[in-house]
């Protein structure tokens, strides 16, 4: 990832063309990537949906897009019935707009029984139910959806009050300059992703599963045939579990009581683009915010420091979610920690990237152009952890032997065994410390 120029990415969307889509339109030219072709698709799609299927040189992805006839009664009536529903859906349906997003197509749906949102997932997601069942109250979550092969293809919500999500209001800080206040709001946001990861804690954990994240992140590497290759000893502390995936500010707002809630909704391109039905960690999930916090910086050109910025959000995190996974230990990058998982997200912005050919993402290829340098240092900073390991077993032998003597009656004192076990312990701090810390960015 060293070249800087944009058409660094052009080579890894290469492919055979065909005839222009079926369904080519303004519409969904919204979420599909620009530059990718489709090709045959053998795939059988529900009723109301055609199945299309990308390519680019090392990328693909399948998509289930709805028909024009969706957003008609009828249409709307036709689909669902065929599709398995969960949870609350609209009853006597009257009306039906359709909007494009870049994460699918969205509408906007009167019933007899009230107004609501219907989302689309043409690339699918995180099953969104035990999700939604384990969030906190403040959060806004789906009430319902309709499922196509045990998959969410359809999320519904109910229409509520619309208040300016946290994006705009951080933005509106970020370029005011106005540090007290843009502190304030990451600590809120932070809180409402901790309290989120302390139920899903309630709700399920596995131990962490190094060995086939470490093949996540050497399958992505490969896509794009990075330069920086990482892989990490994962820590006890971030154990898999119900995360979220990709997380913004624009997906937090306050309720009708003032309180900041998450909104969980559909996932980003890079889910379809490198499928993946691993469970992850929840540092995944703050790392996440935290790339989102990096994009907001770099996006308004403010002059706030942003160590300053992660910081609050660092600590807002750590206040509710669960003490082992937001301890030192967990933050650490000599166990994996948080940057990791900043720079997958930062590897998943350059295959979204790629997928466009929208040029170079920032900060996403700033930090991968960075890591190298991060990674010699804590390849460096493990001869220190092998001279403690090493001072220590001197130093134990060495107590042993003077417990030995003093037992004999010789009272000497334990200079030499004092001295190996102090230096131990100082090369064990200077390793400790030579990880950065959490909230000084490797960008």
């Amino acid at each position: 990832m060293k070249q800087k120029h944009p058409n660094r990415f052009h080579e890894a969307l290469i492919g055979s063309r065909r005839a222009v889509s079926q369904s080519d339109s303004a519409l969904n030219s919204v979420w599909r990537p620009a530059e990718m072709v489709e090709v045959d698709c053998d795939r059988k799609p529900p009723l109301g949906f055609t199945a299309h299927l990308m390519r680019g040189r090392r990328l693909r992805l399948n998509l289930l897009e709805p028909e024009e006839s969706l957003a008609t009664l009828a249409g709307w009536a036709e689909t669902t019935e065929a599709l398995e529903s969960w949870g609350d859906v609209p009853e006597g349906v009257t009306a039906i707009e359709v909007e494009a997003t870049e994460r699918g197509p969205f509408y906007r749906i009167e019933a007899d029984d009230g107004s609501w949102i219907a989302e689309v997932q043409p690339w699918g997601g995180p099953n969104i139910r035990p999700r939604a069942r384990i969030a906190p109250e403040t959060a806004c979550i789906p009430c319902g959806g309709y499922l196509y092969e045990e998959a969410d293809l359809i999320l519904l919500r109910r229409v509520s009050s619309e208040t300016p999500d946290a994006n705009e209001v951080l933005q509106d800080h970020l370029k005011r300059g106005d540090l007290d206040s843009a502190q304030a709001l990451l600590l809120r946001c932070g809180a409402a992703l901790g309290y989120y990861h302390a139920a899903a804690e309630e709700e399920w954990t596995n131990p962490p599963d190094q060995k086939r994240w470490n093949e996540r992140f050497n399958e992505i590497e490969q896509r794009l045939k990075a330069a920086a290759l990482w892989r990490a000893p994962f820590t006890r502390g971030a154990p898999a579990t119900l995360s979220l995936g990709d997380v913004r500010f624009a997906m937090f707002a306050e309720d009708s009581s003032g309180e900041i809630g998450i909104r969980i909704g559909p996932s980003r391109l890079a889910h379809g683009l490198i499928e993946s039905s691993l469970d992850l960690p929840a540092i995944r999930d703050f790392a996440s915010l935290l790339h989102d916090l990096s994009r907001a910086h770099h996006s308004s050109g403010t002059a706030l420091e942003l160590s300053h910025l992660r910081a609050s959000l660092i600590e807002g995190w750590s206040s509710s979610a669960p003490a082992k996974w937001c301890s030192k230990r967990s933050f650490s990058a000599h166990t994996g920690g948080v940057v990791i998982w900043e720079y997958e997200q930062a590897l998943l912005d350059v295959v979204e990237a790629v997928s466009h050919q929208s040029g170079r993402p920032e900060p996403a290829v700033t930090i991968i152009e960075k890591v190298p340098i991060l990674q010699q240092s804590l390849f460096n900073a493990r001869i220190l952890s092998a001279g403690w390991l090493m001072l220590a077993i001197l130093g134990g032998i060495g107590t042993v032997k003077w417990a030995n003597l003093a037992l004999d009656g010789e009272l000497l004192f334990p200079s030499i065994p004092l001295l190996l076990l102090t230096a131990g312990l100082f090369l064990r701090h200077r390793y400790q410390t030579s990880a950065p810390p959490p909230e000084n960015p490797i960008h």
